[in-house]
């Protein structure tokens, strides 16, 4: 007995010293509620407050309602939270440009409200449902994957300044980490797209359908731009990683992703891959005309190899013909189908010079249509333009200056959304504009009327453009997008009711009137063609509307004055 006693007052020495220790390492967190912290620790035989945790804050919450009063729950849940917060921040450490350094991953519990970032601590200081706060990285799931989760975790955390886009991106992200353990998916960048398609069918409450897709592309962006390397496996790629030239860039209509996703027959898959790759880093290819590739490439690999067992490399020539002959049959431009057939033979090129086959199974120029010469009449009619300039001031402002371009000076879209701030200029008498030609990757100098030269001066004077700023700006400051304004015009031109409702905006239209004009009033096609930007004058004539008839009414007048009737009245001589 005597010994028992002996331990039980040494128990209660070292509880005291204990205490002690703890309300002097604690003295610096001014909290009436602490002390109830401390009597768990005690009672925990936790040395340090460094030993808190996640855990401890579960066993805590349930210790408390055989130790004190249930109304101070929250009060000493709150004090827990302070203490262990205080432990924290006397351990982070800050890197070169003074932020906190992102923590290492740890097979462990990431609580987010015991962050060493203190702003990521800021941010859940009030969330009502701390349980959402915990992160477990102990689960028996492979460790690539949550290595994944950490990563995205973490990006989400650091670049979502939105709570709503951040409450989004981490519920998500905790249905996709559920979900992927449960399927045995161990890598997200290589989610196949039939598991895509089943995780954007379950059945929750927490997020809609499209939220799902949404949180797989958030999350595979999260991963393809954080890794040192970049990982060609990926099933999709974002752009934003390559350090590609401008010039291949068009700012207008951007290339954001190029996804692998659809082909499923792995092997054609890594080929794809290893073509588009190709057609990134050595060729001087613009992104849009790469993913143009990849797209004839992709659905012709998916309709030519129905069996897993047979790859692109053993398609014969018959099944070749076979192919090319339901593609005739389809209602599908000659120019588009023979796009396609020159896509796909610089597919097998690349295959046959990459040693993956002996000789390619088809004859390209064998496949091609004919294409017959067509000329388009797609003017717009005076009478729409005549309405849209008189009800273009119920127009955003923005909308109303891209439109004149388009309308008085025959721009590409494209080449107005990418207009500088140092575009417009005075040379002699004249106003010009200098236009940066994503097609031919070249500049052209057009003149422009004076009215709009000044007009454009005070709306660069008023929304401050700088020389290199895009005179049209997104939201984020970068070129305007073309889908944008597209959107915006139809909108408003359906708002004011032009045409009674019935004028479907084209942008593109606006390049024939302009043409037609300068054709009409003398001006050699050969100067047409430089000012409209075409690489030859086949194609300027087909945006000279009545062209054809023009011609043909001039060639019944030279030969009704060269006829032979004609020369005989005028008793002119004769061959023969």
């Amino acid at each position: 007995m005597a010994v028992l006693a002996l331990k039980q007052v040494e128990k209660q020495q070292d509880a005291s010293i204990l205490q002690a220790r703890l309300q002097k390492e604690t003295s610096e967190v001014k909290n009436p509620y602490k002390g109830k912290v401390i009597e768990f620790m005690v009672s925990e035989d936790m040395e340090t407050i460094a030993d808190l945790d996640y855990p401890a804050r579960v066993r805590f919450e349930k210790w408390l309602p055989d130790h004190t009063d249930s109304a101070a729950y929250r009060h000493y849940l709150v004090s827990f939270d302070r203490i262990k917060q205080y432990s924290v921040s006397k351990e982070i450490h800050i890197a070169a440009d003074g932020k906190p350094v992102r923590p290492n991953y740890e097979n462990t519990i990431l609580f987010l409200l015991y962050h060493p970032n203190p702003d990521i601590r800021a941010m859940f200081r009030k969330a009502t449902k701390k349980h959402e706060l915990a992160w477990d990285f102990t689960r028996a799931v492979p460790e690539k994957l949550k290595r994944q989760i950490f990563d995205i975790l973490h990006y989400a955390l650091e670049n979502d300044t939105a709570f709503e886009t951040r409450r989004k991106h981490l519920l998500g992200l905790r249905e996709l980490y559920d979900f992927c353990a449960d399927e045995k998916i161990d890598d997200i960048e290589q989610m196949e797209l039939a598991q895509e398609q089943q995780f954007k069918g379950l059945d929750s409450e927490r997020l809609k359908p499209y939220n799902r897709v949404g949180i797989i592309s958030f999350c595979r962006k999260a991963l393809f731009m954080q890794t040192e390397k970049i990982n060609w496996n990926a099933h999709v790629w974002y752009m934003e990683r390559f350090q590609i030239h401008p010039e291949r860039l068009d700012a207008a209509s951007p290339v954001s992703s190029i996804s692998f996703t659809e082909v499923t027959h792995k092997k054609n898959r890594e080929l794809l891959k290893k073509y588009i790759r190709y057609g990134l880093g050595i060729t001087n290819l613009s992104v849009s005309v790469i993913r143009g590739e990849h797209s004839a490439i992709r659905n012709f690999l998916n309709d030519i190899c129905q069996d897993e067992n047979e790859d692109v490399c053993s398609v014969t020539p018959a099944q070749m013909d076979d192919y090319f002959k339901k593609q005739r049959q389809r209602s599908v431009q000659a120019e588009t189908y023979n796009k396609n057939v020159m896509c796909i033979q610089h597919f097998f090129n690349f295959l046959k010079v990459r040693q993956y086959i002996e000789r390619i199974p088809f004859d390209a120029e064998c496949c091609l249509k004919k294409i017959i010469p067509r000329h388009l009449d797609r003017s717009v009619a005076q009478e729409a333009a005549d309405e849209i300039l008189e009800k273009l001031c119920c127009f955003p402002e923005t909308i109303r200056i891209m439109y004149l371009h388009l309308w008085g000076v025959g721009l590409r879209i494209s080449e107005v959304c990418t207009l500088k701030g140092n575009a417009y200029y005075i040379q002699g008498k004249d106003a010009w504009i200098q236009v940066y030609q994503i097609k031919m990757r070249t500049y052209k100098r057009i003149p422009i009327p004076d009215a709009l030269y000044k007009l454009m001066k005070v709306y660069l004077k008023k929304h401050g453009v700088k020389a290199d700023d895009y005179v049209f700006q997104n939201a984020k400051g970068g070129a305007y997008c073309k889908s944008t304004f597209r959107y915006n015009m139809l909108k408003y031109c359906e708002l004011n009711n032009i045409q009674n409702g019935g004028y479907v905006f084209k942008s593109h239209d606006y390049r024939h009137p302009i043409a037609t004009y300068f054709y009409d009033t003398g001006v050699p096609l050969q100067s047409i063609r430089d000012y409209l930007g075409h690489d030859y004058e086949e194609m300027t004539e087909q945006y000279i509307d009545y062209m054809p008839k023009k011609i043909e009414k001039a060639s019944e007048e030279y030969f009704s004055r060269h006829s032979l009737a004609a020369c005989m009245k005028r008793g002119e001589k004769t061959d023969g």
